[in-house]
């Protein structure tokens, strides 16, 4: 399949390849002469892979560093094969940073600020939301309906339910959860909105001396509440991702947000909504949630809803 798809970019052989992923989707590591490229296979619509492919053209002429997909010999930017779609990526120059420092943090901020100011001003849109979205009701996975925030609180309710303790506790939560949620959806559509890569965190990126270099991997990308995505990036970077300085994980919040708003300034509105982001996207991430729910399974988990309730005061 790999070397079928290949053929129709080039007429030179492929002289390595490897398969870096065959599940869900196809990701496989060509190289052809001297060059190196990422071969990426998705039962997704070719509406979808259209509007990815827009989404990096507009970002690159803006001066973004998205990498572009390659055309085939027919003037093509993806190829159909089977069920599958194909786009062909240029390897970036650069390297993908493990540990952040705050001069990363910085960058991040910077650089999502750039795109999320570029996305405010096209009337580009994909159709379709991003993984992290809210209010989308939850009828279905799919981007759009998903709201993963809302179902990480849903288990964790579930779980103390079923321990039955800590009801009190478990009254305060759903309280102030849904306070700061409701003030949320009141405004949610009134939120400055556009087309994003849906995943602008450091496994997506390359960089050459702090700088990023390549942003890559566009098909979880969409339409999203900037604000939404601009905390929801800032809490993974700063409480969540590994981290080498003695930074805080609130300087590295406070850091990320300096640079993302010279880049793009906050509305009033959307400035009155990052206390309610904060502390629902900090209280309720999937991974917190999933080690306070095996804390609660185990009987050990009174010091974990004591954090989230202090979480969701604020």
């Amino acid at each position: 399949m790999i070397f079928e798809v290949i053929q129709h970019y080039f007429t030179e052989p492929v002289t390595r390849h490897e398969i870096l992923r065959d599940k869900d989707r196809i990701v496989a590591e060509v190289k052809v002469g001297d060059c190196t490229y990422f071969l990426i296979g998705e039962k997704q619509p070719a509406s979808f892979i259209e509007n990815v492919i827009k989404l990096t053209i507009i970002m690159s002429k803006a001066g973004m560093p998205f990498i572009v997909p390659e055309k085939t010999m027919k003037g093509n930017r993806y190829v159909e094969h089977g069920d599958l779609l194909f786009i062909l990526e240029k390897k970036g120059d650069g390297e993908e940073v493990k540990r952040l420092r705050l001069s990363h943090i910085r960058e991040i901020g910077k650089l999502l600020g750039k795109q999320h100011a570029i996305s405010s001003t096209t009337d580009f849109r994909f159709g379709v939301g991003t993984s992290w979205g809210m209010f989308g009701g939850n009828e279905t996975d799919a981007l759009g309906d998903y709201d993963e925030n809302e179902l990480n609180y849903l288990d964790f309710v579930q779980t103390i339910e079923e321990q039955g303790m800590f009801s009190k506790e478990l009254t305060t939560v759903k309280e102030l959860y849904q306070s700061r949620r409701s003030q949320l959806k009141e405004v949610w559509n009134s939120l400055p909105i556009g087309p994003v890569q849906g995943d602008f965190c450091p496994y997506n990126l390359l960089f050459q001396r702090d700088k990023i270099s390549a942003v890559f991997d566009y098909f979880i990308a969409g339409d999203e509440v900037l604000i939404n995505e601009c905390i929801g990036v800032a809490v993974f970077l700063a409480w969540h991702y590994d981290f080498e300085g003695n930074e805080t994980p609130v300087e590295r919040y406070e850091a990320y947000i300096d640079a993302y708003t010279l880049e793009r300034p906050l509305s009033d509105r959307e400035m009155e909504m990052i206390p309610h982001l904060l502390a629902i996207i900090r209280a309720f991430r999937y991974d917190r949630i999933e080690q306070g729910i095996d804390k609660i399974k185990q009987g050990d988990g009174k010091a974990f809803i004591d954090e989230t309730i202090m979480l969701l005061q604020g």
